[in-house]
């Protein structure tokens, strides 16, 4: 079982403390860092938006990445298995 730690980290201007396993510490950290670099990207780009319309913003932005990710993993998954089936063909005509 691993390890739980609490790590503090400022999101988007405000203070949270998350439990967490030792070994996704790194992550969760790097994950608060492009959280926070996006919003201020975000701010330069919009100055006058509400905070509360930033935020969802970027989670939108994320959120959209993260579809992006899936779909492009999904296509290699297809891809892999059709490749996968070419080769069960190959290796019994052979």
């Amino acid at each position: 079982m691993s390890e739980l730690v609490v790590v503090e980290l400022r999101l988007i201007e405000q203070i949270f403390r998350l439990n967490t396993t030792v070994e996704e510490k790194e992550e969760l950290e790097r994950a608060a860092e492009l959280l926070n670099e996006r919003f201020n990207e975000m701010r330069r780009n919009a100055p006058r938006v509400e905070h509360n319309k930033l935020v969802i913003m970027v989670a939108l932005q994320l959120t959209q990445e993260v579809l992006g990710l899936n779909k492009t993993v999904q296509e290699y998954e297809h891809c892999e298995r059709l490749l996968d089936a070419i080769l069960q063909d190959v290796e019994q005509s052979i």
